[in-house]
């Protein structure tokens, strides 16, 4: 069953451009290393915060992570805690430095009723 995890933030002032540059860079390194380094992902997803009614964006991003299980998860994160090995190259990608690190949110889903679910597709 997916884990999900959901990142918020805000970019640090004057570092808009800096962050945009880094969020494809980290694509583009996710993408690369996707069976040796992150082998537990299912996805990852970058969404724009907007308001509700004009769409214009509040200036916060959401990233959600679908991992293969939460052992997945539990077990990608214990292996690059230290981001030693293979992980030092990843952190030199990570948007982090680009981030207010005072408006980082964390949450973690799991899904429920999947039987429930709609796809309208």
């Amino acid at each position: 069953m997916s884990f999900f995890e959901v990142e918020t933030w805000v970019p640090k002032p004057d570092r808009k451009v800096d962050h945009d540059e880094m969020i494809r860079t980290w694509f583009a390194f996710v993408e690369a290393h996707k069976y040796d380094l992150f082998p537990e992902w299912r996805s990852a997803r970058y969404f724009r915060e907007v308001e509700r009614k004009s769409g214009v964006a509040t200036g916060r991003y959401v990233m959600v992570f679908e991992y293969v299980s939460h052992e997945g998860f539990l077990a990608y994160k214990e292996r690059r805690k230290d981001w030693s090995g293979p992980y030092a190259e990843y952190r030199k990608v990570d948007p982090y430095q680009f981030f207010d690190l005072e408006t980082v949110t964390e949450t973690c889903w799991m899904p429920e009723e999947q039987d429930r679910w709609l796809d309208f597709t």
